[in-house]
């Protein structure tokens, strides 16, 4: 009879001395987790990029970067939006993104390429002409758009007969309110319509055409 008690608390004792032990490898495996996936978005504003982002599950923080800007445009923020200064209006060399951050490592939201402005709007409507003072004699011309106020452009195409043939960018230089451009032509004989599309973030305005024959 004592040695069956013996083996029983034996046995008890080899489960109690077991238990702790589960419980210590249990909590050394747990899995570390990342930041969850989140969307970044972009509004952009006059010398300024307004960015927003979903919330990311499990982040304890948030860096902003922006390229080409170096390292970062602010560390460690708890709010789930910032605005960038200082742009370049026009230029079209930024990139926008959002690291969220915890102990187990960071996750990037997706990347934004925009361009500032002063625009609040689709480009004004642009007026475009042609100077043809070589037209006759080597089928040489230019082919030109203006606006003269109202919003500006960042980009600019002109189409001949249908087809896309030149895109541009455009930077805002100095304080004046109005923009203008234009585009080299050396055509064989025929005839040939143009015209001027004008894009800025918000949208995209069309001239009305403008016909060159060239003899």
């Amino acid at each position: 009879m004592m040695k069956s008690n013996k083996k029983f608390a034996a046995v008890a004792l080899s489960l109690a001395l077991s238990l702790p032990a589960v419980g210590i490898a249990s909590a050394e495996t747990a899995p570390c987790e990342l930041p969850g996936a989140f969307t970044l978005t972009a509004a952009p504003g006059n010398q300024s990029m307004a960015l927003a982002w979903t919330a990311s599950e499990g982040a304890d923080a948030y860096d902003v970067y922006y390229s080409p800007k170096a390292p970062f445009a602010a560390t460690n923020l708890q709010a789930n939006q910032f605005t960038v200064t200082n742009l370049r209006n026009g230029y079209i060399g930024y990139s926008f993104g959002i690291i969220a951050k915890n102990a187990c490592g960071t996750t990037w939201s997706n990347t934004i390429n925009q361009v500032a402005t002063s625009a609040t709007g689709a480009p004004a409507k642009p007026s475009i002409s042609v100077n043809d003072n070589n037209l006759y004699t080597k089928g040489e011309f230019t082919v030109n758009w203006n606006i003269w106020s109202g919003n500006k452009a960042t980009s600019g195409r002109i189409v001949e007969n249908g087809n896309e043939v030149a895109l541009n960018y455009f930077e805002e230089i100095g304080t004046s309110s109005g923009q203008s451009f234009s585009w080299f032509f050396k055509r064989p004989s025929g005839t040939y319509t143009y015209q001027v599309e004008l894009i800025n973030p918000f949208g995209a305005t069309l001239s009305d055409p403008i016909t060159v024959v060239v003899p």
